[in-house]
């Protein structure tokens, strides 16, 4: 992707930081059309702001020092955000001089500061929370019996933490690139990792050590990986479309590159027998392959948004599937005749990780609206409150005993959870409720999208509305007291989100065979030296299908 500049053509933009400075956002009534106080005024974007092309032209801006997207072009007056973006009664704007501030409606008051959701008190705590990353984590994988884990961050680093939250060894440096995903080999000797620069890299796990050189294959950011049962090869998925199958033991494409159609390709999946892989992404399609790369099956039924994250059942018979929003459900598929069972619904936000329970009684899904949820198979049904992180949550792993899991996201901390003491706490409160008693009628049908379904507990509600740091002792919570540390980020274009379509697309619409044909590209961006103070690292949130776009491969294509 090219970027262009009053333009001209160059291989990145250059976004200059900001030479005044705010000491306080606009009050609350001040949001009204006035003049853009910035160099170049209406006409020009806001420091640190690009305007980027999708869907035929349609334009989004992007605001680099927050990690935020907008539909809308960036003028002081006009509100940035949209429904579903921010927690109820907040809205996202922009300051004369270019910084970015949100309105909380509510309390009639306003800040440079993100709101944040709040932990409603008696909300069940992790039993511990672990930190060590500098920026948002991406991706984990539990390692062995024991407990340790392995975490993959933005950060360009790699790590192994103990149960106990202890660092094990130095993290492992991956040339300075992002580290996107993981995947660990069944045998827990190895693990390949995937990144910002297209390529994988294979490393020892007892030795914490790169094994050769980086495998290169894709010409664009590695977003899946998995490593076959059998340990013998493994299926990476890119941005750039394609799905590609190594050898571990070489570096080498086993078979030719399967050019999936779908875009881009946010997850892949082997079978649990290992005969086929599924594959999800961009155009909404869930395809299976055979091992030779044959197309064997295809799913429609997320509407219009993308695919983000899948798990097989362990005979290898139904596929489960989240979505990304407007959709933002989970759907369990019947791989012989292509049957959707049943639809799951409570996220707000993209479903972005799933893991099924040993007994396959549970699914365990991760979302960006803060929460992680336990579904009830036998009822199709959310198995009591969410379990709540403090921020947008990317990444979710189960340990082999289904006893334990993981959670991590944007706030750069591990979130270590009993799966045990969250149902649990599941059971008494369905006693509590009279909902203790599974009704035998709902087997089979889709959950019912309730107000409660979508609010009790989301992190699209709450009392607290500047984000807040909590005593994260095991134990139930009290109300949330102090201030979080602002999460560093390491590459200001880093997994930028694009929209794929258009915000008044109805959620439900039925899926319309065809290839995405779309441009992204960069076509203007601000290089004036107009100085602000920084803000906090976030993650841009709209209410529609969304992607993560990367620094090096779409800011120069």
């Amino acid at each position: 992707m090219q970027v262009v500049q009053r333009g001209v053509v160059s291989g990145s933009p250059v976004l200059l930081t900001p030479g005044t400075s705010e000491k306080d956002p606009p009050p609350y009534g001040a949001q009204h059309c006035q003049d853009a106080l910035w160099k170049g005024g209406n006409d020009a974007l806001p420091p640190l702001w690009q305007e980027f092309k999708v869907l035929d032209d349609k334009s989004r801006y992007i605001d680099n020092s927050l990690y935020m997207g907008s539909w809308n072009r960036p003028l002081p007056g006009m509100r940035l955000d949209h429904h579903g973006d921010l927690i109820p009664g907040c809205e996202w704007h922009i300051s004369p001089l270019g910084r970015s501030y949100f309105v909380n409606c509510n309390t009639r008051s306003t800040s440079w500061k993100k709101p944040k959701p709040g932990r409603p008190p008696g909300s069940l705590m992790p039993d511990r929370i672990i930190e060590g990353h500098s920026g948002r984590i991406w991706d984990l994988s539990y390692l062995n019996a024991g407990c340790d884990i392995m975490s993959a961050s933005v950060d360009g680093s790699i790590r192994q933490w103990t149960r106990d939250g202890e660092s094990i060894g130095k993290p492992w440096d991956s040339d300075g690139e992002a580290v996107g995903l993981l995947a660990v080999s069944p045998d827990k000797t190895m693990v390949v990792s995937g990144s910002t620069d297209g390529r994988l890299r294979l490393w020892n796990i007892k030795e914490g050590s790169l094994i050769g050189v980086p495998w290169k294959g894709h010409n664009a950011v590695v977003r899946c990986l998995d490593w076959s049962p059998n340990g013998l090869e493994i299926a990476s998925g890119s941005e750039d479309g394609t799905v590609r199958r190594w050898d571990p033991y070489t570096g080498r494409q086993i078979v030719p590159t399967i050019e999936t159609g779908h875009s881009w390709v946010f997850a892949v999946k082997y079978s649990p027998q290992g005969d086929k892989f599924v594959s999800g992404g961009m155009d909404k399609v869930i395809r299976v392959w055979s091992k030779d790369g044959e197309l064997l099956k295809e799913f429609n039924g997320h509407g219009e948004s993308a695919v983000k994250s899948l798990c097989w059942s362990k005979d290898g018979a139904h596929i489960f599937s989240g979505s990304a929003s407007s959709d933002c459900s989970i759907r369990k598929w019947r791989l012989i005749d292509e049957e959707e069972l049943f639809v799951l619904r409570g996220h707000t936000n993209i479903v972005t990780s799933l893991c099924l329970c040993p007994d396959e009684c549970h699914l365990v899904s991760a979302s960006m609206d803060c929460s992680i949820r336990i579904w009830d198979l036998e009822n199709n049904k959310p198995l009591g409150d969410p379990l709540l992180h403090d921020d947008e949550l990317f990444a979710l792993t189960m340990s082999a005993d289904g006893k334990h899991i993981a959670t991590a996201g944007a706030d750069a901390k591990i979130y270590l959870w009993s799966l045990d003491a969250a149902l649990k706490n599941a059971r008494v409160g369905s006693v509590h409720d009279g909902s203790a008693k599974a009704d035998p009628h709902l087997k089979g049908r889709t959950a019912p999208s309730t107000d409660q379904a979508h609010n009790k507990g989301s992190a699209r509600f709450g009392d607290v509305f500047w984000g807040k740091d909590f005593d994260h002792t095991p134990r139930r919570s009290a109300p949330p007291t102090g201030q979080p540390s602002p999460l560093r980020g390491r590459n200001l274009f880093n997994f930028l989100r694009f929209n794929t379509q258009l915000a008044t697309t109805p959620p439900q619409e039925a899926l319309q065979r065809h290839r995405l044909k779309y441009r992204l590209s960069s076509i203007r961006s601000s290089t004036h030296a107009v100085s602000v103070a920084p803000a906090r690292d976030e993650d841009v949130s709209d209410s529609s299908s969304q992607i993560f776009v990367s620094p090096r491969y779409h800011l120069n294509k």
